[in-house]
């Protein structure tokens, strides 16, 4: 009979910071990180609820304690990683400010944040042309219009294949070209 045995120690899953810290102790911390860079040691001593006289002391102290050091760095990596600006995140914010304009009534605030959303999903392409018109003739002009034209029409097919493509691949139908 074959018995499977493994070699291995099971390593217990860590915490992603320490939970022994007292309650004044955690509330200096979170006071510390959610005021970075606004606040000194001493003020978040303060408000964690140390006594006056000795806040500075204690704000120094604390900073000392590699229990404090190791809650801090951790709970600002998740802090910032909550504030981190994805596409998704900058789009639902966008949404969220133009539905509540749309909803005081205030629809022709809420156009640029519509503009906004269009530009981060991709569905508006904002070009910008830089030349000097007045330097070319008349016929060379003509054919600069027909070059944008096509270059334009090129980009906006390659944007509705593209965004065909995404939705069909989300929703397994296969994509069937139009026939003109």
């Amino acid at each position: 009979m074959y018995k499977a045995s493994m070699s291995q120690e099971i390593v217990k899953k860590k915490a992603a910071y320490p939970i022994e810290l007292t309650e004044m102790q955690r509330r200096f911390c979170e006071y510390l990180i959610m005021n970075e860079g606004r606040t000194t040691r001493t003020e978040a001593a303060l408000h964690a609820g140390y006594e006056p006289k000795r806040a500075r002391i204690e704000g120094s102290e604390l900073m000392q304690n590699p229990k404090i050091q190791k809650y801090l760095q951790a709970r600002s990596n998740e802090v910032n990683r909550a504030f981190t600006v994805t596409k998704n995140n900058y789009v639902r914010r966008q949404q969220v400010l133009s539905q509540k304009l749309v909803d005081e009534g205030k629809i022709k605030e809420a156009a640029p944040f519509e503009q906004l959303i269009g530009k981060a999903t991709g569905q508006f392409i904002e070009t910008h042309l830089h030349g000097n018109l007045s330097d070319m003739a008349k016929e060379e002009k003509l054919d600069e219009i027909k070059r944008l034209k096509t270059l334009q029409e090129e980009r906006l097919q390659l944007t509705s294949e593209s965004s065909l493509s995404s939705s069909h691949k989300k929703s397994g139908k296969p994509i069937v070209p139009k026939s003109e």
